[in-house]
């Protein structure tokens, strides 16, 4: 089967950029990882993940727990596919700051799918309690600065305000301790409607998470006409 640029790679590809990793060990074998929540990410690996690896390498990839950890992951050899997301110029081996959007994703039109799956990793939809009013802002966190900046762009230049910021600093030793952490941020009911017309949540706790708003809210409309673009956005 040959590997083609479409959305579900695209999706895949933003998963990556998000809690991916290629690893190549002993010079040859040529892992992909990719590391969820063993609390709140085993139907985002089981209803997502799993068909879209399956659907691009056709093979079924077991997901093994990290119970020292509270760790999930999807951690397989597959030279193909790693070649193939390494081609795009992701990197080898510690991600750092150098992830950006690969240029044939505008071309092809699946910058969006890119978006939509690194929101699915390093997004989340919060609700503030405003004297009694739930108020929703879409957010996502990362250390790469251009791919931050880049899908920041992105969303703005289709009509979703997103504004981008330095968030506080990463105390994980992971990290060189001067690594700053950019955070995006869309703000409100307008922004977000925009959001999941325009990128759509694929995560399914970010789903029921949305779920939540609107039966807090009350806004039966506009909670039907969502979870239909929601249920089109896990159509893969």
């Amino acid at each position: 089967m040959t590997l083609k640029l479409n959305k579900n790679f695209a999706i895949l590809y933003g998963i990556m950029l998000g809690d991916g990793c290629l690893s190549l060990v002993y010079e040859k074998k040529k892992f992909i990882s990719i590391t969820g929540n063993s609390n709140d990410d085993m139907p985002f690996f089981n209803d997502i993940i799993k068909p879209i690896l399956n659907q691009l390498i056709n093979k079924e990839i077991p997901i093994k727990f990290r119970k020292n950890e509270n760790t999930i992951d999807i951690n397989f050899i597959n030279h193909r596919l790693f070649d193939f997301i390494n081609s795009f110029g992701f990197p080898i081996g510690k991600k750092g700051d150098r992830l950006f959007i690969p240029k044939v994703f505008y071309d092809k039109n699946l910058v969006k799918y890119l978006i939509r799956g690194f929101f699915a990793t390093d997004g989340s939809l919060v609700l503030t309690d405003n004297n009694g009013t739930l108020y929703p802002r879409v957010e996502a966190n990362g250390i790469a600065k251009i791919l931050i900046r880049e899908i920041n762009d992105y969303l703005n230049s289709v009509g979703i305000k997103s504004n981008l910021y330095l968030a506080k600093r990463r105390v994980q030793t992971t990290y060189p301790n001067n690594q700053e952490q950019y955070r995006i941020q869309i703000n409100g009911k307008h922004n977000l409607k925009k959001f999941i017309k325009e990128i759509g949540f694929v995560n399914p706790k970010q789903i029921e998470r949305l779920k939540y708003y609107y039966e807090k809210t009350g806004s039966t409309e506009d909670r039907t006409r969502d979870l239909v673009l929601m249920r089109d956005a896990l159509d893969h």
